[in-house]
């Protein structure tokens, strides 16, 4: 359905459709959903509906709008601009009810006395929904002579992440290089922007980047850990006290059945297929790996899956590691490493 917009909008809108759609999908990207979903499972998508927006100043104003999940978890973000939507805010959770629920998100770093539109995005694995497109105008700015010193343009990053919710998502900032990212349900990986909210279950790829992971603990307190070099799921397990759990991904190849021997000299041909690296403070995180789980003490550590088993080695601190295959617990502290054989 064609939107109802004032007149000179539409024009632009028609202008700039492609651009709409990538700025859309890059707003998007993050859950790596695209703007479509199959036929098939329309009736299960969730519903958005864009509401009026309340202008508070010059320069913000709140975004309002209702969500229907439609039973599904479903998350959800306004794009807004001038000539185009080249404005979003950060994601958000509108949970998974068979009810709808009012939804709202405040920005900042406006023009005064402009009229912007907004449209209210929701998507859940069912599928992606928008609401109408409603314009809005700010106020006028005060005097030259009362006027604050204008504020710079912050579109799509005015406010912070939402904080993560334990069991149910994690916060992610890129530290340096490029790291990419797939939620449960999507079908390929995308890269990680200013929209750092993550559902617990996602899989971070940090082989040619670092990221610094953000969880929470209970009583509303949080803790981080910086992780590098390596493909890993984030797991946080309801009634673990806040434990966060990140699990080696990626496929072990090159790997023969000849034994320890092969092992080796598959090794010496390519890198691990399989490694991570994770420091932290004091904070409760564990690596788990295919012979190992490795349970660390405010420290920093490597672990990697080789053919002949799970190397983990402690470069500060120590690490609680867990062999599976021999059911005992090594404690390795800083200089040591310890390598859980594979189970076979």
């Amino acid at each position: 359905m064609q939107p109802s917009v004032q007149p000179g909008y539409a024009p632009r809108i028609d202008r700039s459709r492609r651009q709409l759609t990538g700025l859309l999908t890059a707003a998007l990207a993050v859950l790596g959903l695209a703007l479509a979903a199959p036929s098939a499972m329309a009736d299960q998508r969730p519903t958005a509906q864009t509401g009026a927006a309340t202008v508070s100043a010059p320069t913000s104003a709140t975004l309002a709008g209702v969500v229907d999940p439609n039973g599904s978890d479903t998350w959800y973000s306004f794009v807004y601009g001038v000539g185009r939507y080249d404005g979003y805010t950060p994601l958000a959770r509108a949970g998974a009810g068979p009810d709808p629920v009012a939804v709202s998100a405040p920005i900042a770093g406006l023009t005064p006395a402009t009229t912007y539109h907004v449209r209210l995005i929701a998507f859940s694995h069912h599928g992606f929904a928008r609401g109408d497109d409603v314009p809005f105008t700010t106020a006028a700015a005060l005097a030259p002579a009362l006027a604050p010193p204008p504020a710079p343009s912050t579109a799509g990053s005015s406010a912070p992440a939402p904080p993560p919710v334990l069991g149910q998502s994690v916060n992610a900032d890129v530290r340096s290089g490029t790291v990419t990212v797939k939620v449960p349900g999507a079908p390929d990986y995308v890269a990680l922007t200013a929209l750092t909210s993550l559902p617990v279950g996602s899989i971070l790829d940090t082989r040619e980047g670092s990221v610094t992971l953000n969880t929470a603990l209970p009583g509303g307190k949080t803790q981080s850990a910086i992780f590098h070099g390596g493909l890993f799921e984030v797991r946080q397990p309801q009634g673990a006290g806040g434990l966060t759990e990140v699990v080696l991904r990626g496929a072990l190849t090159g790997c023969s059945s000849a034994g320890a021997r092969a092992a080796a000299v598959s090794k010496k041909k390519r890198k691990p297929p399989r490694r991570l690296w994770g420091s932290d403070s004091k904070g409760k995180f564990r690596t788990r790996g295919g012979n190992s789980v490795a349970t660390v003490r405010g420290t920093a550590w490597y672990v990697e899956d080789r053919c002949d088993g799970t190397l983990t080695r402690v470069s500060k601190g120590s690490v609680s590691v867990y062999d599976r295959g021999r059911h005992r617990t090594v404690v390795v502290r800083a200089g040591h490493s310890y390598l859980a054989r594979s189970i076979r």
